[in-house]
């Protein structure tokens, strides 16, 4: 059982052009995290399993590390343990005492300086432990008005790029965080703009809507890293309330969760499929 951060696992994406499916498990729900793993080890696919700050509050960091190693013992897959946006200095620190072997860390919303100077001391804290880090500029959220999705600027990214040395880097391509049912205003041309300026791995946050065909097309414009986390939960939930009427389940929670698992498994195979890592162990 080996666990990798994202910046060894997705030098190969970048090699062969494919990319990483990052896929967060909300919090450390069980049937989640072990339809990720399960799905990733029957296709052979290396996979980032992610858990999102504010929903790993419940159960907690430690906690989602010893699952997602007891779901490993029958797998044998690459796979790395991933912070989600965390959004402080104490929370990698955490993730980092936990076992976590990756960190994203969000401080987009902050001016870009700022982002630089924390981001760069979040590097510094994480390298000589071996976790790879991940930041993000362009602050991957939807306009007040609602009207567009945020483009980062080549400016910023040049900017951002030249005083920090972080391993892999999400940028605004024009999907947002949130829940919908459909995104389509995705720039391709600037993903290939980005990507012949970028030396880092680039990774694609706010999935949530876009279809697996539009998944397929950013990764050959250049996205070595896809996160998705929205859907997945949502669907979950819808399979759950479903199958807990429709089902002969006999009053027992466990039958529920693992047919639930099961379907949610299906998903997670159409997503390392639209994003090229099956077949890759």
């Amino acid at each position: 059982m080996k666990i990798y951060n994202a910046r060894d696992m997705i030098e190969d994406a970048r090699q062969q052009g494919y990319a990483v499916p990052a896929i967060n498990a909300n919090g450390a729900t069980y049937d989640l995290a072990r339809a990720i793993l399960e799905a990733a080890n029957e296709l052979r696919s290396p996979i980032i399993i992610q858990a999102y700050e504010a929903n790993i509050a419940y159960r907690g960091y430690d906690y989602f590390v010893l699952l997602v190693k007891h779901l490993m013992e029958d797998i044998d897959i690459p796979v790395c343990i991933s912070l989600d946006h965390g959004k402080s200095i104490e929370s990698v620190m955490r993730a980092a005492r936990a076992g976590f072997s990756h960190v994203m860390f969000d401080y987009a919303s902050h001016p870009i300086e700022e982002n630089i100077e924390k981001t760069n001391l979040v590097v510094e804290l994480m390298r000589p432990l071996g976790i790879s880090v991940e930041a993000e500029i362009g602050n991957i959220f939807i306009s007040n008005d609602g009207s567009t999705a945020p483009v980062t600027s080549i400016e910023d990214i040049k900017t951002f790029r030249e005083h920090t040395d972080v391993d892999l880097l999400a940028v605004g391509v024009g999907t947002t965080h949130g829940i919908f049912e459909h995104q389509d205003t995705i720039d391709f041309e600037h993903i290939k703009k980005v990507r012949a300026i970028l030396d880092k791995p680039m990774v694609l946050h706010g999935t949530c809507g876009v279809t697996m065909e539009d998944i397929s097309r950013c990764v050959e414009c250049g996205m070595n890293k896809i996160n998705f986390g929205e859907a997945i939960r949502m669907n979950y939930i819808r399979y759950f309330n479903q199958l807990s009427q429709e089902m002969d389940h006999g009053g027992h929670a466990w039958k529920i969760m693992q047919a639930a698992k099961d379907l949610i498994k299906e998903d997670v195979k159409t997503i390392i499929r639209a994003v090229g890592s099956d077949g890759k162990i």
